[in-house]
């Protein structure tokens, strides 16, 4: 399964000096102290043997939905790898440029990290680097074009840069040949304009998913997802069916390829609210088998499931002895035995903690720093600690 994974979630976590928790059981470990200095928005990434925690910043933080002055100290360069068996970190070469909330695939032994840059703050460009695992070597690679937003997926062979709107007028999707150390352009996609435009790779095709743009708000219905295949081979489209036949609504970006199936692990539904009610409730997520060209459902959302709470929701995907996390609360998915586990609380009612690295080391979820705020919410402090979880003790 190809790994794609963003480093930056928000969370909450207890506080700091709290006695250990019994790993055995299935509640969170302390993890041994890495040797970064506080921080928030590193970038996380799992390569097989070693969890990467990448750059930074170490700026005042700004607390959430708040609008702050651009830092004046660039972000951070330096970085640490937790070996899950030995349970102890190791300083890793420092990048070549210093980056904040990046997003990373892991192809081949190599992270490619694809940095947006911070616009007027000093020492933050955007670039496109890699980062020799095997070696501890960086090499900063040709960027794609500015224009539009683009995000990152991987192939077995490549590394695609996609659009993730067509709302301001969109623009090709990317191909990054290693061999090359070129980009050149995919084929147009046969899907109609959409937003939340996102890729997965199954092993054997690239898929695209979308939402056709419509009124909003106004429209009688949630815009559901559709979906289109690319054959590396062949180089053409096909469409798959559109996500109506299931009534998939699919409220974030993240699929997952596990077993050839592409799977969102949202549980819930969603009806629109008061003002904008649809008439009934949709699933937020679902499975897409490109095989059969066929949508399925999710589990049920678990026993104590509440839609209405703000940490009751989708936070990752369990396969086998991989896995995939955004969020240190919530519910994730465990696609072997088709159920849902809840994330035991990480979460101090006195605190918020934003900024919070989310990875993984395997099936465990590794958890790093960020920025804790008090009851008034004002002033953050940036932390070092690291937390681990597995959902199997």
């Amino acid at each position: 399964m190809v790994m794609v994974l963003a480093a930056l979630a928000l969370g909450a976590c207890g506080d700091a000096d709290r006695t250990q928790s019994n790993a055995e059981s299935g509640t969170w470990e302390r993890l041994p102290a890495s040797p970064l200095s506080p921080r928030e928005n590193a970038l996380g990434l799992w390569t097989g043997k070693e969890t990467l925690v990448l750059g930074g910043s170490d700026a005042d933080p700004c607390p959430p939905a708040a609008e702050c002055v651009v830092p004046s100290e660039p972000p951070l360069r330096d970085g640490a790898a937790f070996d899950p068996t030995r349970r102890s970190w190791r300083p890793t070469a420092d990048a070549p440029v210093g980056f904040s909330g990046a997003e990373a695939v892991l192809l081949d032994g190599t992270a490619y990290i694809w940095t947006h840059g911070e616009a007027s703050r000093p020492r933050a460009p955007r670039a496109f680097l890699a980062y020799r695992t095997r070696d501890d070597r960086w090499e900063e690679l040709p960027a794609p074009p500015r224009e539009p937003y683009r995000s990152i997926v991987a192939t077995d062979t490549n590394v695609v840069a996609f659009s993730t709107s067509d709302e301001y007028g969109g623009g090709p999707d990317l191909v990054f040949d290693p061999a090359k150390a070129t980009w050149s352009e995919l084929p147009d996609d046969p899907l109609p304009r959409s937003f939340d435009r996102t890729m997965a790779w199954t092993g054997s095709e690239l898929v695209l998913f979308g939402k056709r743009i419509v009124p909003q708000p106004g429209a009688d219905r949630p815009s559901l997802a559709l979906a289109a295949a690319l054959g590396p081979e062949s180089g053409r489209w096909r469409r798959l069916p559109d996500a109506e036949t299931r009534d998939q609504y699919v409220t974030n970006g993240r699929w997952f390829e596990v077993d050839g199936r592409l799977i969102n692990p949202a549980p819930g539904t969603s009806d629109g609210g008061e003002v904008n009610n649809w008439g009934r409730a949709y699933p937020d997520g679902g499975v897409l088998d490109p095989d059969s060209d066929e949508w399925q459902e999710l589990p049920e959302a678990p026993a104590g499931f509440d839609e209405t709470s703000s940490g009751q929701y989708g936070s990752g995907i369990l396969a086998g002895s991989d896995s995939h996390y955004f969020a240190p609360h919530g519910w994730i998915l465990d696609a072997a035995q088709w159920e849902w586990i809840e994330i035991p609380s990480l979460d101090d009612d006195d605190s918020v903690v934003s900024g919070r690295t989310i990875t993984n080391a395997g099936e465990e979820m590794v958890v790093f720093g960020g920025a804790r705020y008090g009851s008034n919410g004002l002033r953050g402090e940036l932390l070092s600690e690291a937390w681990g979880w597995s959902p199997r003790g």
